[in-house]
């Protein structure tokens, strides 16, 4: 868990350094300022994080959250992501300043990135900032200037960890931080599932022998698969997001339940 720690530390650290470089696209990209307690008025500072591991190689991952505008795995359909770095929807080359817009249960996001690191061999660092949107069904309205996620290979790079990080202002930050980490959660079982739908149980588990500790990289929460898994065929373009959509919308249910 040491080890968690101190990744997540590392990834505030740098993102908040990286943030006073990037400017955030004006009007309804931008954040609000802060007040004593850090959060505009009518707001309150909430943190979540989700850890997650699939027992898919990091390439295998990479297939499927290794392009920006591509949140087949998020809920989003195919092409329905924009961005402000039409450059980079040819390179997949994706840099500091670079927003995406999309929609998603019922919320317009606009995020920003202000850390971007996707090494072929690991680990992929993405952090964005959040503005301000509002989530109907649960009646909560959110802002973020650090959104985070890591995907790092584990056990020989027979398996993939994940780390889902978000400090974030909120109406309501209890309500706030449910939605959050269900939607998170949801984002890393998807994943997984898009890859086939197996569960991580511990490296020893996996084909060869894993040198990573278990305990430093089991998840966060338990999730198995309530339906046949969606086979892996190499990549997230022709993966529909209506299923990972309809799961994220319960999910929120489930919170307000």
């Amino acid at each position: 868990m040491k080890a968690t720690f101190r990744l997540t530390a590392t990834l505030a650290t740098a993102a908040t350094v990286l943030a006073q470089n990037v400017t955030i696209p004006a009007a309804d990209g931008s954040l609000p300022e802060g007040g004593s307690n850090g959060c505009t008025a009518g707001y309150y500072p909430g943190i979540d994080t989700v850890l997650f591991t699939v027992p898919y190689t990091y390439q295998q991952v990479m297939s499927i959250v290794g392009n920006y505008t591509n949140l087949t795995w998020s809920g989003s359909p195919n092409n329905s992501v924009t961005t402000n770095n039409s450059q980079a929807l040819e390179t997949n080359v994706w840099t500091p300043g670079t927003a995406r817009t999309y929609d998603v249960a019922g919320a317009h996001v606009i995020e920003t990135i202000t850390e971007y690191s996707k090494p072929i061999n690991g680990p992929y660092v993405e952090v964005h900032t959040l503005a301000p949107l509002s989530i109907p069904t649960a009646n909560v309205s959110f802002y973020s200037d650090f959104d985070g996620q890591v995907w790092k290979p584990i056990c020989d790079g027979k398996a993939t960890w994940s780390n889902f990080t978000i400090t974030f202002c909120a109406t309501n930050a209890t309500t706030a931080q449910q939605v959050l980490h269900m939607l998170h959660l949801t984002d890393a079982v998807t994943v997984g599932a898009f890859l086939g739908g197996q569960n991580f149980t511990s490296c020893s588990s996996l084909t060869g022998n894993g040198t990573a500790s278990p305990g430093a990289y089991g998840n966060g929460s338990t999730s198995s698969p309530t339906s046949a898994p969606m086979p892996y065929t190499g990549g997230a373009e022709e993966k529909g997001a209506s299923v990972v959509l309809v799961a994220m919308l319960a999910a929120i249910v489930l919170v307000l339940a």
